[in-house]
């Protein structure tokens, strides 16, 4: 698939990393292609290209935003509607609205598009080594559009991760704020921890 990504930060270079390693085309949709942080995120994620937000999305058959959302209305300006098509939120955010999420925010901006909240309950760090951990780690998965849901599901299972379905947007925010216990977590562990399911 061709899968653009909105931001070539930490958690965007990282996520376009582990899905160009296992055959996705990669574009990274960019304020600025030329930045060191993007040459950054080119250098680890051979085969991946960089451009404007507009232009990234313009083919793909899935966007993602991993953006700091202060940072995400720059890139929703530009945008061509996207209606119809899958969007992935691996962002988090904690000020503003307690009971709204960044999904939340975005299905108001993007009308029409099939929402997932996803990759953005563990550090940036573990994206690209989700396949080589000794106890796989969880990916949790929310949204109301099934086929958002499950696109982002097998992308999740395809970098390494279990994928979880975490129910509906409704529970987008509460997927935000794990990151919370998660950086507590990495204080003891490292930031290598990762969440996993025990079944019964």
């Amino acid at each position: 698939m061709r899968i653009a990504i909105m931001g070539a930060g930490n958690v965007g270079g990282g996520l376009g990393a582990a899905l160009a390693a296992v055959g996705h085309e990669v574009v990274f949709g960019v304020r600025d292609p030329e930045s060191p942080k993007t040459t950054t995120a080119l250098v680890a994620c051979p085969g991946a290209t960089a451009t404007s937000f507009a232009k990234a999305v313009d083919g793909a058959d899935v966007v993602a935003f991993a953006l700091r959302w202060d940072a995400a209305s720059a890139a929703l300006v530009d945008l061509p509607s996207l209606a119809g098509r899958i969007v992935i939120d691996a962002m988090n955010r904690f000020d503003g609205d307690p009971t709204r999420s960044t999904t939340h925010d975005l299905a108001d901006l993007l009308p029409g598009a099939k929402l997932a909240k996803a990759f953005n309950t563990i550090g940036f760090e573990n994206l690209t080594t989700a396949r080589t951990r000794l106890v796989p780690a969880a990916m949790f998965v929310a949204g109301d559009d099934p086929d958002a849901k499950r696109v982002a599901m097998e992308l999740a299972a395809q970098i390494g991760f279990v994928p979880e379905d975490a129910g509906g947007l409704a529970n987008a925010k509460p997927l935000e704020l794990m990151v919370r216990v998660w950086l507590a977590l990495a204080q003891t562990h490292g930031r290598g921890v990762g969440f996993a399911l025990s079944p019964s």
